[in-house]
């Protein structure tokens, strides 16, 4: 059941942003838009690099539990 709705989040989310930068486009200069995509999409880029050198470094040991909360 989480799986459909995590599923169904992503689906809005995808449309939601593609909808907003088509509003941008329209709203707003094309030239500024296009540099704002470009400076999000390289701090994403890095963002996820930067969280799998985490991951790789702080990596679960097997056996190891996670607290109970």
């Amino acid at each position: 059941m989480w799986h459909f709705f995590r599923r169904q989040a992503l689906y809005f989310l995808v449309g939601f942003v593609i909808a907003f930068v088509i509003y941008l486009f329209i709203r707003f200069n094309t030239d500024e838009v296009l540099l704002g995509i470009g400076i999000s999409a390289v701090a994403g880029i890095a963002l996820s690099v930067f969280l799998g050198w985490l991951e790789g470094r702080f990596e679960e040991q097997p056996g190891q539990q996670q607290p109970k909360q």
